[in-house]
């Protein structure tokens, strides 16, 4: 069956931090072993989201169905037309006289990007860098100031780690993924973490992206991508709800919404965890750009999801998110974005599989019914199955705790969602259930020969009044180079747990997760909060927001249209 293309837009820095490791997860799970996909056919259609096209001298590539939004400055070593179509500078000078080139000094790359560049000149078709692949003495350990070791190797494995915690300053120095010419889209206006002239109110995005030139040439990077699509099914967008890239987002899902209206739009908003408030225009700023994006974003999408690391956003940002297993520093970019792509990633699976596949629709309408726009996350990674036990019996341990945690703020997973779509992965059929269970835990999972049945019975069992869809697949997340190390000792190179530590030189290269997706009355808490937050400010007082075209009138009718949002969601009786 012909792919059901989805094109993907990321509108902000910190949405392009969570999708270059959205690229890399997916890369990282290409099979080029025709032995292998003999014995384990491919679960997921890479067409879907990928594209395949030609260079210029016909080599054949193969990149991400994108169109990426930034800051000046904001690309690091990466070029803005990508690294598949250059062409040599002097190659393109057509003069009969002398020639200099001038040359802006190039942004050195991390050890990482230098060997991924020697690693695929050697074999293009290496999923991970190893150590026999790299012609310095790879055995060496590499320092960067501090003493920091960059690069390791596993000594089971033979692969190369990278610790990049110090290393990592723009998404690009860990972009493992080729992007197109027609990718990558700077605003020119203004510079990345300028804090003279920060990109930080919603009407200063509506306005870069408002000229007809520069907007001509947002229209013709959405449709080189969508006009060689077959059967395009919609648009997956990565917004930064908390500054200007709000109005950017507001913008392009507007022409979205126009152009493509019979086409899904599903936004995922983020949010970092390490937030600039430094000063209470800083914390106004945010807070009342937040509320801009929630408003156009569920006016203008098919479904909105909020997501971030921190608890809760309004009045303070509050305590980060912890999962078992996991130890990520929450004031990284690099690993909180980690976090959420891996969610994401998972998430999406049942409109990514190769056979069987629902299409975006089925979940966004399906969620967003009865006015309820937004929906909340909630994810376990890795999925705490531990070495001899079973996931019949870990779900059991759980008890009325839910087996995950949320990643929505201010929403806790108290109540009983309306309408839930789970995915579980990486979970081998060898590890479903005992077979010696006895009492009330046999009737309970008697029935249950696969993943697939333990899952439908879980949730038919656990949520009785709630519409529950299920899907699993058989392979986990591969968290390989240059995923971030955030996994505990306990965590093995499977990603499972175990009472035998890793050592400090082996890595994880692949874990269990789950996530469900839920529209449920707690999202209530999350609009309500924000619009009560929002409802407290005179927007005349923040002319910076009236500079940028922000009519009074208009913000009352965002604060009343969260209201109207808010109540979609109270529980029936109250």
């Amino acid at each position: 069956m012909a792919a059901r293309e989805v094109v993907t837009l990321q509108i902000g820095s910190y949405s392009n931090f969570v999708g270059t490791h959205w690229w890399n997860l997916q890369e990282s799970s290409f099979v080029y072993d025709p032995q292998q996909l003999a014995t384990f056919p491919k679960e997921v259609n890479h067409d879907i989201l990928f594209r395949e096209g030609k260079t210029v001298t016909g080599q054949v590539t193969y990149t991400p169905r994108l169109v990426l939004f930034d800051l000046n400055h904001s690309l690091g070593s990466l070029k803005r037309e990508g690294t598949l179509y250059t062409v040599d500078a002097e190659e393109s000078v057509n003069w009969i006289g002398d020639v200099t080139l001038h040359e802006t000094p190039k942004e050195k790359r991390n050890l990482f990007l230098e060997d991924l560049e020697e690693t695929k000149e050697n074999s293009d078709d290496a999923d991970e860098i190893k150590a026999s692949d790299l012609d310095e003495n790879a055995e060496k350990s590499e320092e960067a100031a501090g003493g920091v070791q960059v690069r390791q190797v596993d000594p089971v494995f033979g692969k190369s780690l990278y610790n990049l915690d110090n290393e990592v300053k723009v998404w690009s120095d860990y972009l493992r993924t080729a992007l197109h010419p027609r990718t990558i889209h700077i605003l020119q206006d203004y510079q990345f973490n300028n804090a003279e002239q920060p990109f930080n109110v919603f009407g200063m995005g509506q306005q870069v992206v408002g000229g007809k030139t520069l907007w001509d040439q947002v229209e013709d990077r959405v449709r080189f991508f969508t006009e060689e699509c077959d059967h395009l099914q919609g648009f997956q967008i990565f917004l930064d709800c908390h500054d200007g890239f709000g109005g950017v987002g507001a913008s392009v899902l507007s022409y979205l919404t126009d152009e493509y209206s019979s086409k899904s739009r599903f936004t995922f908003a983020v949010t970092p965890t390490n937030l600039p408030d430094k000063t209470a225009k800083d914390r106004s700023c945010r807070i009342i750009n937040s509320a801009l994006s929630v408003h156009s974003g569920c006016e203008l999408s098919s479904l909105y999801l909020p997501l971030s690391l921190s608890s809760t956003l309004w009045k303070s940002v509050g305590d980060h998110v912890t999962m078992p297993y996991l130890e990520y520093k929450a004031d990284l970019n690099y690993h909180t974005s980690a976090v959420l792509a891996a969610s994401i990633d998972t998430l999406t699976l049942p409109y990514r599989k190769e056979s069987g596949a629902s299409r975006v629709a089925d979940i966004t309408s399906s969620f967003s019914s009865l006015g309820r726009k937004v929906a909340c996350l909630n994810s376990s990674i890795p999925f705490p199955l531990m070495v001899g036990s079973t996931f019949a019996d870990t779900l059991i341990s759980f008890g009325k705790t839910d087996p995950w945690t949320s990643l929505t703020p201010h929403v806790k997973c108290a109540v009983s969602p309306y309408f839930q779509s789970c995915v579980v992965r990486g979970i081998p059929e060898s590890m479903v259930k005992r077979s010696d269970y006895h009492g009330l835990s046999r009737s309970f999972l008697s029935s249950c020969t696969s993943v697939d049945d333990v899952l439908r019975l879980y949730l038919a069992e656990t949520y009785p009044s709630s519409m529950n869809a299920g899907c699993v697949m058989r392979d986990g997340l591969k968290v390989g180079s240059p995923y971030p190390h955030i996994f505990s000792p306990n965590v093995n190179h499977k990603g499972f747990v175990s009472d035998t530590k890793r050592t400090a030189l082996s890595g994880v290269y692949s874990v269990p997760a789950t996530t469900s997706l839920q529209s449920s009355s707690d999202i209530y808490s999350y609009i309500a909060s924000l619009q009560e937050c929002v409802s407290q400010f005179k927007i005349s007082r923040h002319t910076h927001f009236l500079e940028a075209g922000m009519e009074e009138d208009d913000y009352a009718e965002m604060v009343e249209g969260l209201l109207t949002l808010a109540q979609c969601y109270e529980t029936e009786g109250d």
